[in-house]
């Protein structure tokens, strides 16, 4: 059953096309132990070949011989494998936006060195749905609604987005297959733990099928995203920084929304949130100004809307 998902998965998305070389990212946890295993049995079918990566991040004892499990299991599949030591900071923020970061280089590093077209990694429905329900609860609008991509324009994919985390452990415990289970997983310091163990729990005894549901309601919003995302004006030049009202009010709000923010990203390099965006509708019909932060604001004048830097006021960002 769960190999036909993969195949779907994979054939529907357009995750691989034959010849390529898949370097799959494997922890030694279940869900990427099971997507070695799942991808090894699909690779004739599917014309493709795959080598295995396993990075070790240095942040527990364990971690190097959870890395020499990986290269057992690769071995014994007959596939090439590579590990790499990466060296994650302890100090500033998140310790595992930081192990992330350091472990997406070190694969797509690896990925070129050895002639990898992808590289796959073992994200599941339960994944895609923990992101959903995360973004919602800071506030997200209907861009970070998209969650997981199947497929990134990086080469990153995700045969596992149509699998549940619980198949893909019994498919590991049914074949004998050795795998890790991370503390960190556990861990209620992490915000993806405390929603995983606390939070979903809650909601699942209200409806047993919410993952599902909140998977689908990323893939909507992806879809969505897509389209508005075409539906785009083509951007002033370059260092123009005084949009016209009427210029604006010509674009229907929701993509005249995505329109601003990447006009502004642009120009500033600032990522506006919603409230930001909001406050920047508002405009349009009235007199004021937005603060964006890092001494960049939006002011209305002149029949426009101006980006203006001043130094001295380097501030934080106001929120609605």
């Amino acid at each position: 059953m769960i190999t036909s998902t993969v195949r779907r998965t994979v054939r529907e998305r357009g995750l691989v096309s034959p010849g390529d070389h898949v370097l799959v990212a494997c922890s030694g946890g279940p869900d990427s132990t099971a997507l070695v295993h799942l991808l090894h049995r699909l690779r004739a079918e599917l014309g493709i070949t795959l080598s295995v990566a396993s990075i070790d991040h240095g942040l527990r004892p364990e971690s190097a011989s959870e890395v020499e499990q990986v290269s057992a299991l690769a071995n014994e599949l007959g596939v090439p494998f590579y590990s790499e030591r990466v060296e994650v900071p302890r100090q500033g923020a998140s310790i595992q936006g930081r192990a992330r970061e350091l472990r997406y280089r070190a694969l797509h590093e690896i990925a070129r060195t050895h002639g990898a077209t992808c590289i796959a990694v073992g994200h599941s429905q339960d994944d895609q749905a923990e992101t959903v329900l995360a973004r919602i609860l800071r506030g997200t609008g209907i861009r970070g609604l998209g969650g997981i991509e199947p497929r990134r324009a990086d080469g990153v994919i995700r045969p596992l987005l149509d699998c549940r985390r619980s198949d893909l452990r019994n498919y590991v415990l049914d074949r004998g297959l050795p795998f890790i289970d991370d503390p960190s997983n556990h861990q209620r310091d992490f915000e993806r733990a405390r929603i995983r163990h606390e939070v979903l729990p809650v909601l699942l005894a209200e409806d047993f099928r919410l993952v599902q549901h909140l998977s689908a309601l990323g893939e909507e919003a992806a879809e969505l995203n897509a389209y508005l995302d075409a539906q785009l004006p083509p951007p002033p030049p370059q260092g123009e920084r005084t949009i016209s009202v009427e210029t604006l009010a010509e674009i229907a709000a929701p993509v005249r929304v995505r329109w601003l923010r990447r006009w502004i990203a642009r120009e500033t390099g600032l990522t506006p949130n919603r409230s930001h965006l909001v406050e920047m509708g508002r405009l349009l019909t009235g007199q004021g100004e937005v603060l964006l932060g890092s001494g960049w604001s939006v002011r209305r004048q002149s029949g426009g809307l101006s980006l203006e830097y001043r130094e001295h006021r380097r501030t934080r960002s106001n929120r609605s």
